[in-house]
């Protein structure tokens, strides 16, 4: 089941003499600010395997696919491609688009550390003593940024029916 079976349909003008009916995707930003503040959502940890899909998520958890927009919902994910992470072999092709070859992103330095973690300078990086400074290729960057959207919050199965049942309250209401 799709988050948009919820969503109330609109008479959509095509012309001065057609019109079709749409979803009406208005009602999105009144969902998402509804469960920020919805008592009754319990999270639980959840992080992503290696080529994991919202949809195979959504199964392993919820027993159904369909939910992969509660999964999307409660992260706040707009756009898969850019904001789930990639699989290990859509990771290495991204990087190899972006930056020519793996081995050069590996070679790429993205960032320089002292040793609080502090972005610093060449300059400075070189004058600090090896023992109190790190660099961070481009290869690293974008594999830490990658991992990162790996850590995601799953509404606990138990949630779900009252969630659903109450965003289809909220999407039949007339949007003020």
């Amino acid at each position: 089941m799709s988050i948009f079976t919820y969503y109330p349909k609109v008479a959509y003008k095509i012309d001065d003499f057609n019109s079709l009916r749409a979803i009406d995707i208005t009602v999105a930003s009144k969902i998402k600010d509804y469960t920020k503040v919805y008592k009754n959502i319990s999270y639980n940890p959840y992080v992503i395997q290696d080529g994991e899909t919202p949809d195979y998520v959504a199964y392993k958890v919820y027993g159904n696919p369909g939910y992969d927009w509660v999964v999307l919902l409660a992260n706040d994910i707009k756009s898969v491609y850019d904001e789930w992470p990639k699989s290990s072999v859509t990771f290495n092709n991204f990087i190899i688009e972006k930056y020519g070859s793996l081995t050069a992103s590996m070679s790429t330095v993205k960032y320089y550390y002292d040793s609080e973690g502090d972005i610093i300078d060449l300059t400075t990086y070189t004058a600090t003593p090896s023992t109190s400074r790190s660099s961070e290729s481009v290869y690293e960057w974008e594999l830490r940024k990658n991992t990162n959207k790996s850590k995601i919050k799953i509404i606990n199965k138990a949630s779900l029916g009252a969630l659903e049942s109450s965003i289809r309250n909220l999407s039949t209401k007339p949007i003020v």
